[in-house]
């Protein structure tokens, strides 16, 4: 989506950054998913805790990513054809990567609460 917007081609150096950006974004749903782990109420489930630690969190994730796209500015405004596609790849891809953190991990690991909530009832509607 990134390269679209910025008129770069998905050729070699944005391969190598799609490729680098695994590595970077997984990074942010650790932290989410490793704060929303460490306190109880969330692990039960408690919406309005979770709320708060993704929000907590939210300070960690997004001052990485300001960072990391701060860092490949350089490599963008430098012009050429070389090393701004791989700047684009990888800082844009952190943006999503980050939203998706911040709002796909917690309602994930929301939905994976609720269904090992109710495993007994669905254990019991197999065995009739």
């Amino acid at each position: 989506g990134a390269l679209y917007v910025f008129g770069y081609p998905f050729g070699f150096m944005a391969i190598v950054g799609a490729m680098g950006l695994v590595g970077i974004a997984i990074n942010d749903s650790i932290v989410v998913l490793a704060a929303l782990l460490a306190d109880r109420d969330a692990r039960t489930g408690a919406t309005d805790r979770m709320v708060t630690i993704v929000l907590n969190a939210s300070r960690h994730v997004l001052t990485t990513t300001a960072t990391t796209i701060a860092g490949f500015l350089p490599l963008l405004i430098s012009g050429g054809s070389f090393w701004p596609p791989l700047a684009v790849a990888i800082a844009g891809g952190v943006s999503g990567a980050t939203i998706l953190a911040l709002y796909f991990c917690p309602a994930c690991f929301r939905l994976v609460i609720l269904i090992k909530r109710n495993k007994p009832l669905n254990e019991e509607s197999t065995a009739e």
